[in-house]
């Protein structure tokens, strides 16, 4: 996508006296002082001796002062704006860093367009929302682990806390293994790995052990819900995946529809 103009808002032309009164294509022959053949800016040489005339001289070294001003005044303001995301950089931030940095900078240009952009109102309209949204993917991008962390707690709300089989061992480890629920005096689950044990377990002489059931009929009902909660995982990280494919592919689209047209 190349760069392209955008209609200049009408008040904002008037407000600041431009108009098509000043278009050189409506300029007659008579004003016509003299015509060569040349480069851009040829013309504020003197022809005679190709020396840069003083009032010219004057006039950038005015704008070269003024230049540094407001530079110096965009230093300072930049340092105010900017200076919480400089702060959490880093050489080995990666992705995080970089969304940070854009995020910031889209913040700013949103503000600065709707207060000072000129821009036809539809255009302008249209380029606020955009970056918007774009800042809004780039808010998720910034903590990836959501993508998978808030549909998995929306599916746990909807279940009672299974706990874990927890074995520490002899050399000072642990580990924590499967889901299970309570049922009478011992638990209801299903251990996990690539050969888990299914059913009713108690503890046995200090051994997790598959046993009897009390009541098989409610084990039977409590290890069909777990199946339900296992496959809705499942399905939770697939949305999870889906959604952060999504927000890629949309922000590509934003980024190439619109980044050179946002600060025109």
């Amino acid at each position: 996508m190349l760069i392209r103009s955008q209609p200049l808002d009408m008040e904002f032309c008037n407000r600041i006296g431009l108009n098509n009164e000043d278009d050189e294509s409506e300029y007659s022959e008579r004003e016509i002082e003299v015509q060569f053949i040349g480069r851009m800016f040829d013309d504020i040489f003197e022809k005679d001796n190709d020396r840069i005339p003083l009032r010219t001289r004057l006039s950038w070294f005015q704008r070269s002062i003024s230049d540094k001003l407001y530079n110096a005044k965009y230093s300072i303001r930049n340092y105010f704006k900017w200076r919480k995301t400089i702060r959490q950089l880093r050489p080995w931030e990666g992705f995080s860093g970089l969304i940070g940095v854009m995020i910031t900078h889209l913040n700013d240009y949103i503000e600065t367009e709707e207060k000072y952009g000129h821009s036809e109102k539809e255009y302008r309209k249209n380029k606020i929302a955009t970056a918007r949204e774009t800042v809004e993917i780039l808010e998720r991008m910034k903590e990836p682990d959501d993508y998978l962390d808030i549909p998995r707690k929306k599916v746990d709300a909807h279940y009672p806390e299974y706990k874990g089989l927890v074995t520490k061992y002899k050399n000072g480890g642990s580990s924590y293994c499967g889901n299970f629920i309570q049922q009478g005096n011992g638990w209801v689950g299903k251990e996990s790995g690539s050969d888990p044990r299914k059913g009713y377990f108690e503890f046995i002489n200090g051994k997790f052990q598959l046993s009897e059931s009390p009541d098989q009929n409610e084990t039977n009902r409590l290890l069909t819900q777990l199946d339900q909660y296992h496959e809705d995982i499942i399905n939770a990280y697939e949305q999870g995946n889906n959604n952060s494919d999504k927000d890629f592919e949309r922000l590509g689209q934003l980024l190439k529809d619109n980044m050179y047209s946002w600060w025109d």
